[in-house]
């Protein structure tokens, strides 16, 4: 990446007088001289060398932008364990999410949007990032056993931000890991109120930065209480450009709706929580209305991974798409996902193609001016064109992981699936959590984005194309770092004996019992019937 030339000058007047703003082209020229400067700068060294290696681009560019008005504001709103089959926009018959239809409708609605992972903690770590989980060690989700969490060296889209001007704030779940190395104070989060993992873990108490109010959580408010935090943090950073990282732990289970809002859905109780969430997305789009900053402001609302199925009526729908969380099937990692920018999004979009969470990076550093690390793989691409209806996505492939495994290759329509042991066995034949195993799977998503039509057989050529692509790609990772301890290595031997020992003395004591009631009314029978 270079530092400076034709280029980037072109870029900064094209900007600039986009948005009419005379005065920005004359701190743009400034911005030039101060370019000059950075080799000085860099030789001094700065608190951020610590973290990593920016292309030093983005402080010459934050004095060139510090003035100007366009660099939008940044919202991503993330639901946890939300189905695709949960929003209306996307196919729901008994959830009603007007606000969240209402930014498809106005914005963009994207319908083949990937999580980095099926699972909580490697896909918050690839939205962050730009990059595979892989690549960072991180496999599974932590627990607050853990004692690691995701490295300080890595460069989260907040640092990045926080580059060229942006206040940066976390309102909500982290769960990359919850010792102060890891928290969100020290991955570029100038502001942090929520949870440090998810709400069904142990030591349960919010953060307001710092500090931890050890007040017991009432998670029946948990949406109300972020949504009001969301709005102040907006309010507080109105006149300069800032991003926020909005959260929420539902409809992760335990699922809790307020009052207000329990008993309304024809979804049930996880109806309740989805259309409390869209109430919240509503808040968040009046207040931007408000304050007269929603031109300037792009809103994203999606989810971490699919939805749980294995917790039964309270775990979501994937739709039409096979499996759910924890699997490499397009229910696990195709998520809803709505982008809303009225100033620079047509209304009714929907991009063609596909693009993944990793891509949210690449595209702010575009559209903000800021700049990528450059001495690290960022496997997202940059989908400014695809979200503002320019252009297309650089490529069409995602590797899927779970658990460290790659599992599934997907090329353009065409996905490999390799073959998979299965989880839970013949509990599948019970219960859609638990799916069974597979041999090598190949389908087009085109023709069947449901995934039940496998060609493996008729296209052998092309399974041989994508299994040598597969084995390219994991060569060129290089070596990756160790999986990361999450912390589930509590030996439970102890309390299943315990609790073994109290059910058989329960049972025992019940079948004394019963036998103990039947011989005492057979010897009352007989004894009335002697006496008569």
């Amino acid at each position: 990446m270079f530092l400076f030339g034709p280029c980037r000058v072109t870029e900064y007047l094209e900007s600039y007088m986009r948005y009419k703003n005379s005065v920005s082209i004359w701190a743009a020229v400034f911005g030039l001289s101060v370019a000059a400067m950075l080799p000085v700068f860099a030789q001094a060294g700065t608190d951020f060398s610590e973290k990593a290696s920016l292309d030093s681009t983005a402080l010459e560019r934050a004095v060139a932008t510090k003035t100007s008005t366009a660099q939008p504001n940044i919202i991503v709103i993330f639901a946890d364990d939300l189905g695709y089959g949960d929003i209306g926009t996307f196919g729901s018959q008994t959830i009603k999410t007007p606000h969240i239809d209402r930014m498809a409708a106005e914005g963009a609605q994207f319908d083949q949007f990937y999580a980095a992972s099926p699972v909580c903690t490697p896909s918050r770590a690839g939205f962050l990032t730009g990059r595979y989980p892989i690549r960072q060690g991180i496999h599974e989700v932590f627990y607050p056993e853990s004692f690691q969490g995701m490295d300080p060296q890595e460069v989260t889209i907040a640092e990045m931000l926080k580059q060229v001007g942006y206040s940066t704030g976390l309102v909500g779940k982290w769960h990359l890991g919850h010792h102060d190395k890891f928290m969100p104070w020290n991955q570029g989060f100038d502001e942090f109120f929520g949870l440090p993992y998810s709400n069904d873990m142990g030591g349960l108490y919010y953060f307001r930065d710092q500090d931890i109010d050890f007040a017991e959580v009432d998670q029946r408010y948990m949406t109300q209480t972020y949504t009001e935090e969301a709005l102040q943090f907006i309010e507080k950073h109105q006149q300069e450009p800032f991003f926020l990282y909005l959260a929420h732990n539902m409809p992760h289970v335990p699922i809790y709706a307020s009052p207000e809002f329990e008993g309304k859905s024809d979804g049930g109780l996880y109806g309740d929580v989805v259309e409390e969430l869209d109430w919240s997305v509503g808040q968040i789009l009046n207040r931007l209305d408000e304050l007269k900053l929603s031109d300037n402001t792009l809103v994203i609302f999606t989810s971490d991974n699919g939805p749980w199925l294995l917790m039964g009526e309270r775990g979501g729908s994937a739709g039409k798409y096979r499996g759910g969380k924890q699997y490499t099937f397009e229910g696990g990692m195709r998520v809803p996902t709505v982008a809303y920018w009225p100033s620079q999004i047509s209304a009714g979009s929907r991009p063609e193609g596909m693009a993944t969470m990793m891509d949210w990076m690449p595209t702010f550093a575009t559209l903000t001016g800021a700049s990528l690390p450059s001495d690290r793989p960022i496997d997202g691409k940059d989908i400014s064109g695809l979200l503002l209806g320019t252009g297309e996505r650089e490529d069409q492939e995602l590797f899927y992981y779970m658990n460290g495994e790659l599992r599934a290759y997907r090329s353009d329509e065409w996905k490999l699936k390799l073959p998979y042991e299965g989880k839970g066995g013949l509990l599948s034949l019970f219960h859609r959590g638990f799916l069974p195993g597979h041999e090598l799977l190949l389908f087009n998503l085109k023709d069947d984005p449901e995934e039940r039509n496998n060609l493996a057989a008729q296209q052998p050529e092309r399974v041989a194309a994508m299994l040598a692509a597969i084995d390219a790609f994991k060569l060129s990772l290089g070596e990756v770092p160790e999986a990361k301890k999450t912390g589930k290595n509590m030996d439970f031997g102890p309390y299943i004996r315990l609790s073994t020992t109290l059910a058989i003395r329960i049972l025992l004591a019940f079948v004394a019992t019963v036998v103990l009631v039947w011989l005492s009314v057979r010897f009352i029978r007989r004894r009335m019937g002697r006496s008569q």
